[in-house]
């Protein structure tokens, strides 16, 4: 069964349901390149990396064991390098007169992607053609190194009569990780999915999967993923739609919704200026708008472009960050300055307020320091300004105390910048009656007028609808000591947790 989806200029063709297909590619030319010429800066510690640079054998761990940084795979030694067939980077450029089925893919991102077969009439078969446990380095300029099986597939299938590949035969590496998953990223869901068919995996939103095929057995538009728990370990292994699948579904619903909302405009429109008119040009109108709603309702997916480089909606890459010392915590919504004031009181070795530091100085030169990453926060004041430094931070979570936080939530991005990631606590009352009837013959002395409640409200109202993405947990309003507690135990919570952040942030 073939599926088709438009993808840039307008047309791209994808198979869903056969073994992982290439373009067809007929054979043009090779020719040698010189081994380290044009192959790719080892910025990470990549697949291409382990494979060129290890001297002694390698085990990676087992995804029926644990979940460690990189993947979790099957247990492999690769050969030693003195032991291992490798030959020379070559340039093989080939002609593709269609989009049909010619090549199949293997491995992924962890060890590198590989020519696994060619069809007996694949135009790329010849003397200078691709072969079986040739590794792919480069397609059309583009490096290939630390992309998913499923990402290489995608950039073979833009639209080109003729396409240069950059390949080097290692038919030894290549037999060692063919039969084994070789993909291996962290993800986190979007939205809710639950499972219809057997070996569907169910999840829910923010749920942390960790994907290890993403072409499994050649078939596009699903990955083979591990739902993980809270400290990381695997749940369960099973199939779900890929990004490329789902951010077209989600593309679809959107564009369809807006389409009808603006039919639906037209339509109200057409219907108000018919009001006045003979009753046979009212009829005319209705049965045009209802033939371009039925339209509408018939779209298909062919029409809908590839969303390659966009943000996507279903999943978000992340990875695991190693907390060595206790987070800091960040208190937002009313009556947060008594609650801090509690916490400090009652558990004076656990939470320890953040100590502003006073500076005379010009408002430029705060702003460089905030620039330089050196302040995270400032308020200014009548000839001074109360600043927040990273260094008063890291001064009092080096001692071992949660750091209580005075900042506002926009900076809180500037922590993540010095790789500093708070647990972030919202209070939410039901309304500004509820902050004024609260009282604490310590933290709360003065009785909270009806305004200054109200204030608070309308306050945290905005801080919840612009920052609720920052937020680690939600405490129901009530009186200080519930708050407190319930402030505590979520702390201790998200202090045992795995800290995932999205992949390319500090």
């Amino acid at each position: 069964m073939y599926i088709f989806l438009q993808h840039f200029s307008g047309y791209l063709c994808f198979l869903l349901l056969v073994h992982c297909p290439i373009s067809r590619l007929d054979p043009a030319s090779t020719q040698s390149t010189p081994q380290g010429s044009g192959t790719p800066t080892p910025d990470s510690h990549s697949a291409i990396d382990t494979l060129s640079e290890q001297d002694e054998g390698t085990l990676t761990p087992s995804s029926k064991q644990t979940t460690p940084t990189t993947s979790p795979n099957s247990f492999v030694r690769v050969p030693s390098e003195s032991n291992r067939k490798v030959g020379e980077p070559r340039l093989v450029t080939v002609h593709r007169p269609g989009v049909e089925v010619g090549v199949t893919l293997c491995g992924g991102n962890l060890r590198g992607v590989y020519i696994e077969s060619l069809d007996e009439d694949s135009p790329a078969r010849g003397p200078n053609g691709l072969l079986p446990g040739d590794l792919i380095l480069e397609y059309n300029l583009v490096n290939m190194k630390n992309k998913t099986a499923e990402e290489v597939y995608v950039e073979m299938l833009k639209p080109a009569e003729t396409v240069a590949l950059k390949v080097q035969h290692r038919p030894d590496d290549f037999n060692t990780i063919k039969d084994a998953p070789g993909d291996g990223f962290y993800i986190r869901a979007l939205y809710d999915r639950v499972g219809e068919a057997e070996g569907d995996l169910s999840f829910k939103k923010d749920d942390i999967l960790y994907v290890d095929e993403s072409l499994p057995k050649g078939s596009f538009g699903t990955w083979m993923a591990w739902q993980l728990d809270e400290n990381a370990q695997q749940i369960q292994r099973g199939q779900i739609p890929s990004k490329y699948m789902m951010d077209q579904e989600f593309y679809r619903r959107h564009s369809v919704t807006e389409m009808k909302e603006d039919s639906s405009k037209t339509l109200s429109a057409a219907a108000r200026r018919s009001f006045f008119r003979r009753k046979q040009k009212h009829k005319r109108s209705s049965s045009k708008d209802s033939k371009e709603m039925v339209a509408l309702d018939t779209i298909s997916t062919d029409s809908i472009p590839f969303l390659d480089d966009c943000v996507s909606l279903a999943y978000q890459r992340v990875q695991k960050v190693d907390c060595t010392s206790l987070r800091p915590v960040l208190v937002l919504g009313p009556l947060s300055d008594p609650v801090k004031e509690m916490l400090v009181k009652e558990s004076p070795g656990k939470f320890c307020r953040c100590l502003l530091e006073v500076m005379k100085a010009s408002q430029q030169a705060i702003e460089r320091g905030v620039k330089d990453c050196l302040f995270i926060d400032y308020k200014r004041r009548s000839g001074h300004f109360d600043v927040t430094t990273v260094a008063s931070i890291k001064e009092i979570t080096d001692k071992g105390c949660h750091c209580l936080l005075d900042i506002t939530p926009h900076a809180i991005e500037r922590l993540h910048s010095v790789h500093i990631y708070p647990i972030v606590v919202f209070i939410r009352y039901k309304n500004a009656k509820q902050i004024k009837e609260q009282k604490d013959p310590i933290f709360l002395r003065d009785k909270i007028s009806q305004k200054h409640s109200k204030e608070q409200f309308e306050s945290a109202q905005k801080i919840e609808q612009e920052y609720s993405k920052f937020f680690t947990g939600i405490v129901q309003g009530g009186n200080l000591p519930y708050i407190c507690t319930q402030i505590t135990t979520i702390v201790d919570q998200e202090q045992s947790k795995v800290l995932w952040t999205p992949l390319g942030s500090p």
